[in-house]
This record gives C-alpha cells, structure tokens and sequence, in this order.
C-alpha cells in the first residue's frame, strides 16, 4: 500500500511539474518588432502621370525607391528617395542620417508614404507629411482601368490637403482632367 500511494505521489507532482513548466514558460517572450515596409507593393510601383496647367506631372513607385518630377511655377522639379525598412515604433524626428529615406507601411488599406525625419510612433493616414496611396477603379472609354488616388496632408493649420488621381498613361490623366485644373475631391 505505502509502495502505491508514493508512487501516486510521485505521479502526481510530475505531472503537476510538467502543467506549471508549459504553462509559466522560462523565457519571456519579447514584444515583436513592428517594422516598415522594405520595398512597395507590386501593385503600386509603376510611373503614374497627373495633368495639371498643361503639364504632366510624374511619379514613380519602384521596388526600392520613389521618384517624382513636377512642373512648380515656371521650372520642373525633380527628386527621388530611397526605400528603407525601419522599427516603426521609433520616433525618427530630428535624425541626420537617412532622413530622406522613405518609409512605407500599410494602415486601413492606404499605402503610407513618409520622410524618415517626420516619423512617429503615432503616424497614420492625414499626419502631416505623410501621403497616403489607393489604387482604385476608373472607367475611361467604356473599360475599368487603375488609378493611384493620392491623398497628401501637408499642412493641417491651413487644411492644405491634396487629393489627385495619378494614371498609367498622359492620355488618361488628361481625358479625367482635360482643363488641367488642380484635382482636389474625394473619390
């Protein structure tokens, strides 16, 4: 009988040994890493032109990198910035080095756009500086094409926001906006 119940005994804190080493394990486990996209999303990259004043502007998604050229005033300006992966719960304002990286990630389906320098934990779609992609579905000549609608908030003092729809070729940009006025509305 002693022989029974010490091996019952034995049993038991065994197996409630081996609950409390699965349940409480040894090793915390560390908070994952939020981090940016390393390169855009296929479906964005491409070059994408908007009509405006009788020009077209232009910009460009590629894997690792962004680029634009704009016709401002009287003279084009042109810029490009590379595409680099970042921890996205970093503050990232006031670096020196990489601040014009871009960094991209997705929030509610948007594809967000940011400069290294103006990054915070908090930034989302309508942070200042930040520009925010969609591509959504236009009809031109009676077929469903892509457009890249853009929204850019630039300055939330004077409700400076910009919503503009880019396309794949200059003839649709300039059939969606033949007077070349500035494209500011909601989709």
């Amino acid at each position: 009988m002693k022989f029974t119940n010490m091996m019952g005994a034995l049993l038991a804190s065994v197996s409630f040994g081996a609950v409390l080493a699965v349940a409480n394990p040894t090793v915390d486990a560390q908070a994952s890493t939020k981090m940016s996209l390393a390169s855009a999303p296929k479906k964005f990259q491409g070059t994408w032109y908007y009509y405006q004043n009788g020009h077209y502007n232009r910009y460009t998604i590629a894997a690792d990198k962004t680029s634009y050229r704009n016709f401002n005033g009287k003279k084009w300006v042109t810029g490009h910035s590379p595409i680099k992966a970042a921890d996205l719960n970093k503050n990232m304002t006031g670096i020196k080095t990489g601040k014009n990286n871009t960094l991209l990630f997705m929030n509610k389906g948007w594809l967000i756009d940011e400069s290294w320098v103006n990054h915070t934990k908090s930034s989302a779609l309508g942070e200042t500086g930040t520009e925010g992609y969609k591509i959504v579905n236009r009809h031109y000549k009676g077929k469903t094409i892509k457009s890249l609608y853009v929204y850019a908030m630039w300055n939330v003092g004077n409700g400076e926001v910009h919503l503009q729809h880019y396309y794949k070729t200059k003839g649709q940009a300039k059939a969606f906006n033949p007077t070349g006025a500035t494209e500011d509305f909601t989709d």
